[in-house]
């Protein structure tokens, strides 16, 4: 495990790196989708601080929260240009329509980093496109973003800047999925989703590292944070959930660890990579376990986009 001496070392090292092509006329640009909270919230600062220029795009739906990050992230670098979007990210129209602000206002961007999500103990719960919230936030929505966005991260690629897409889930619980029932409207329960939205996030980074080979893609576990992710549970859960946060990380040290795989550490430049917390690959034991196959890949990325097709469908009635 790499520790967090060496992580603030390398992060600090990156930092003059960077300096080399950030400048006022030439900023970092990094977007922060599910920014609001957590360790999206704590990789921002990061961000911010070992950027000499950066510029910010801040995504959530709680606008006391956007408002204040803004002002926090000015404290921590008066450099920093940095815009809140409110956006529920379940919908893929919200989805669109934050890329499209995006497009119109950067030429690049060097840093996609998603972490939207929450926990809860409903069963399938479907937007109004037709879509489970829960996977529609940790997968869909997600990766809708990616696609929108492809373009202005291969420009800074071709740049030779860092060039980095982190989604932030669970590698190490993919597993079989559903075939014949890809987006679980016949056989959802919590279990099943978990399996589901993990298992895609791990295809779609092997499947477009493959496609984009200049730019790093990563799904990367937290590990255990201090985070507030489980409020909307009962509170007897809450309770029991107590005693693992002995053990877990600051969100401000997890903001430093991911900022080392988002932008420090050259390791994760390009290619795929699925890796827990403290930075072990998981992606052999998938691919050994036939659950990263060529077919896998291309059958649930054409259900996915069929999916957009949909749910943009729904939308427009």
């Amino acid at each position: 495990m790499t520790s967090l001496s060496a992580v603030l070392k390398r992060n600090a090292q990156s930092a003059q790196e960077i300096v080399a092509y950030s400048t006022a006329t030439n900023p970092t640009v990094g977007i922060f989708v599910g920014g609001t909270s957590g360790i999206g919230e704590n990789t921002a600062y990061a961000f911010a601080k070992y950027t000499p220029y950066p510029r910010i795009h801040i995504v959530g739906r709680n606008a006391d929260a956007g408002k204040r990050i803004l002002e926090k992230l000015q404290t921590i670098n008066p450099n920093t240009h940095a815009t809140f979007h409110r956006h529920d990210m379940t919908l893929i129209r919200e989805a669109d329509a934050f890329s499209k602000n995006v497009l119109e206002q950067e030429k690049k961007v060097n840093l996609l980093f998603l972490s939207t999500g929450f926990l809860k103990l409903a069963g399938r719960t479907e937007t109004v496109e037709g879509i489970d919230d829960r996977m529609a936030i940790n997968y869909y929505s997600r990766w809708r973003v990616v696609e929108n966005l492809l373009p202005l991260i291969e420009k800074a690629a071709e740049n030779k800047e860092n060039a980095r897409i982190v989604s932030v889930l669970g590698p190490g619980n993919e597993g079989p999925v559903n075939m014949n029932d890809l987006d679980l409207k016949h056989n959802y329960s919590l279990l099943n989703s978990n399996r589901h939205f993990t298992e895609f996030n791990s295809l779609a980074v092997v499947r477009f590292a493959q496609l984009y080979p200049k730019i790093g893609f990563l799904h990367a576990g937290p590990g255990i944070v201090k985070t507030n992710i489980t409020r909307d549970f009962p509170w007897y859960i809450r309770l029991a959930a107590q005693p693992l946060m002995f053990f877990a990380t600051r969100p401000e040290d997890a903001g430093e660890r991911f900022f080392y795989i988002s932008q420090g550490s050259p390791d994760y430049r390009t290619g795929s990579h699925t890796i827990t917390g403290s930075f072990k690959s998981l992606k052999e034991k998938s691919i050994e376990r036939g659950y990263l196959t060529p077919e896998l890949q291309e059958t649930v990325w054409n259900h996915t986009e069929d999916m957009f097709k949909a749910a943009l469908a729904k939308s427009n009635k």
